[in-house]
């Protein structure tokens, strides 16, 4: 694992963790330069996903090395975490863990509701969809607006071209099977979740967070699909980021 840093070390620290088969710069890069003169930007590059990389080694070893970086350079507090898609998952279990002080986070768009029978097809098509995308093959646009969102493009545009297909496999089988650690009911952290209109796996699991966190904020971006209001629009996406990592701040 990797971490990118912009902004001065003086300023609070939010923490940004990419989405699956994409990469730090692609979600989180045009955002963090729009923040930094504010914050301490911190983009974590996940394993798999840039070159020399090891395999993805699963949720639980990728929250000890986050977790450990924020403790050798945070001084085990961070004034925000922000986690995409895969990112967002991982970001619950950072919660869940409770290793680190966390004053603001933002889930946008994370998995955590088991799929059930569903877990095998979808752990087949991401992969196989993944594949066709960074060899140039076409893939079925309906494919696509089933797992993206209709006539989102995010998926293709941020892809990290040389992902390996293990590190597909390994992170579906656990993204698509994740259940939510009681755990997280005594996080000390302010929570929202975002996420677009036509996205409906985040919408069952923003459903499930509620019942843990029944205080937490939703905030649903209309006409939006998985990803697609932070790849469009990420100057807005950091307007609102700031403001939120601002509200209850003394200045």
């Amino acid at each position: 694992m990797r971490f990118i840093t912009m902004g001065s070390a003086d300023h609070p620290p939010v923490l940004f963790i990419h989405g699956l088969s994409a990469t730090a710069e692609s979600c989180y890069g045009e955002v963090g330069r729009y923040l930094q003169e504010e914050w301490h930007v911190i983009l974590c590059e996940l394993d798999g996903h840039y070159p020399g990389s090891e395999t993805f080694p699963g949720i639980d070893q990728t929250c000890s090395q986050i977790e450990a970086y924020v403790q050798d350079n945070c001084g085990r507090n961070l004034h925000g975490l922000v986690g995409l898609s895969l990112g967002g998952t991982i970001a619950v279990s950072i919660l869940s863990r409770a290793n680190i002080l966390i004053q603001k986070t933002v889930l946008d768009a994370p998995f955590v509701v088991d799929m059930g029978i569903l877990r095998g097809l979808y752990t087949w098509i991401f992969p196989v969809g993944v594949a066709r995308i960074r060899d140039g093959k076409y893939v079925p646009g309906f494919l696509i607006d089933l797992l993206m969102g209709k006539g989102n493009r995010s998926v293709i545009e941020m892809l990290y071209p040389q992902i390996a297909a293990e590190t597909c496999r390994i992170t579906c089988r656990e993204i698509y099977r994740y259940h939510i650690d009681t755990g997280i009911r005594n996080t000390g952290s302010s929570v929202e979740l975002w996420r677009g209109s036509k996205e409906p796996y985040p919408e069952k699991g923003a459903a499930l967070l509620k019942t843990y966190l029944p205080d937490m904020k939703e905030r649903v971006f209309s006409g939006m699909g998985h990803c697609q209001f932070l790849h469009e629009h990420p100057e807005e996406y950091a307007r609102l980021l700031g403001g939120y990592m601002k509200e209850g701040v003394s200045q």
